[in-house]
């Protein structure tokens, strides 16, 4: 029988769209079946040595889990000298493990989630003191990061800043229940790739830019493999095509905006111009200046793996319309994303998927006002994925933050029952 790990996964601030990332996640390394505890802002399951690899890897193409690692031992929370001497053997494995005579200063964060506060600061301090004292008997200079001198959890951004996936690790620690359990980060999310990618652009559109973050985050939920095709017919300013080909797709974007056609042509070029020619990066996309209601001339024979966009939404607002403008912006979108998808999914390949960003205008009366997802997918011959695989997540999956009156969700449609 192969070993089993646990594992511990950080869900970002939208949980639903972290959760349905981690679904996808799994299903994509063969996974039919899971046990998993969701606790807070964590899910907590467990892997066999085949998939534990796999996992970990895949991480990279996620935008919105924050970080993950496993948990090697627990113990109950009333035997306090018990589990005081497993988070010094815990302690003492993981600074022998990462300590060497290249690293001038050995870089600890601690990372201690529990409800109960005093409970929580008490585990911090006994960390300290076994970090202090262990490191000062083995003369090792160590560094405990964090903001307050009780407790500490870094960012992401504060991670990589500080160097620590190369100077250093982070200790976990949760107290669920009456146990308290023992890891260690393995993963965090680089937000400095991001920046300096964001830096890196040739050109924006604020009007037609989609976030680096969201972007993966689309490309990864339509499941598409390294060399899959995957179309975006309305493009902008290229976020998305960019962030399908640092996944190894093939890409087709659409855009009739003539502004939006250049700019994103020049992102795409100044991204090919960092891979070595013999990655061919340039042969992977194609960008047309055209209107995506009519994309027959643009794919002709061509077979889609997946159709991933976040479309035109509607004219720039600041503040809700009256319902009656908002039924006809709405009546207007539908029809634009139906002339689209009817056409885009008869070159969908069988299984294919279609991630779609949809608007939603919410009222004080609870009235909510978004394109009409069932008139769409009929009139297109498609079906609404309606529930994620794993942790019964329900779709739309909203984007932007709960209390935002205007926003948006996440919706996917297949062409096949699953």
């Amino acid at each position: 029988m192969s070993s089993r790990y646990s594992i511990f996964v950080k869900l970002g601030s939208n949980r639903d769209l972290s959760k349905l990332e981690l679904s996808v996640l799994l299903k994509k390394i063969g996974l039919e079946d899971i046990t998993f505890t969701e606790w807070m802002d964590y899910i907590f399951l467990k892997l066999s040595r085949n998939y534990f690899t796999k996992f970990f890897k895949l991480l990279d193409n996620t935008g919105s889990i924050i970080k993950a690692g496993y948990l090697n031992s627990e113990v109950n929370v009333e035997k306090e000298v018990e589990w005081k001497n497993k988070v010094k053997d815990h302690l003492v494995k993981n600074i022998d493990k990462h300590s060497s005579d290249k690293i001038k200063q050995l870089k600890i964060a601690l990372d201690v989630q529990a409800k109960n506060l005093d409970l929580r600061n008490n585990i911090v301090t006994s960390i300290r003191k076994i970090i202090t004292d262990y490191t000062n008997d083995m003369k090792i200079q160590a560094k405990i990061l964090g903001i307050k001198k009780t407790y500490s959890q870094l960012s992401p951004y504060q991670f990589y800043k500080e160097n620590l996936h190369r100077r250093g690790f982070e200790i976990t620690s949760f107290v669920v229940k009456s146990k308290i359990i023992f890891g260690v980060t393995n993963w965090v999310t680089n937000p400095l790739l991001d920046i300096k990618q964001d830096e890196g652009r040739q050109s924006r559109l604020f009007t037609h830019g989609t976030s680096i973050k969201l972007a993966r985050t689309l490309i990864f939920l339509s499941g598409v493999s390294s060399d899959g095709l995957v179309l975006d017919p309305f493009c902008g300013t290229g976020t998305i095509l960019i962030e399908a080909l640092k996944q190894k797709m093939q890409t087709i974007g659409v855009d009739k905006d003539p502004k939006c056609f250049r700019i994103s042509k020049e992102n795409l070029n100044a991204f090919s111009l960092k891979y070595p020619a013999k990655a061919k990066m340039k042969d992977k996309w194609t960008v047309y200046s055209q209107d995506s209601s009519d994309l027959v001339k643009i794919l002709k024979s061509k077979n889609l793996d997946a159709i991933v966009t976040e479309p035109y939404l509607g004219p720039f607002l600041k503040d809700l319309p009256l319902t009656e403008e908002a039924g006809e912006i709405m009546k207007s979108l539908e029809k634009l994303y139906i002339n689209v998808l009817r056409e885009g999914s008869k070159f969908l390949k069988d299984n294919g998927k279609i991630v779609f960003i949809l608007p939603v205008y919410k009222y004080p009366n609870g009235l909510e006002m978004k394109p009409n997802v069932e008139r769409i997918a009929s009139q297109c011959s498609l079906h609404v994925q309606e529930r994620s695989k794993f942790f019964h997540i329900s779709l739309p999956v909203q984007i932007g933050r709960k209390h935002n009156v205007i926003n948006r969700c996440l919706i996917i449609f297949t062409n096949q029952l699953e």
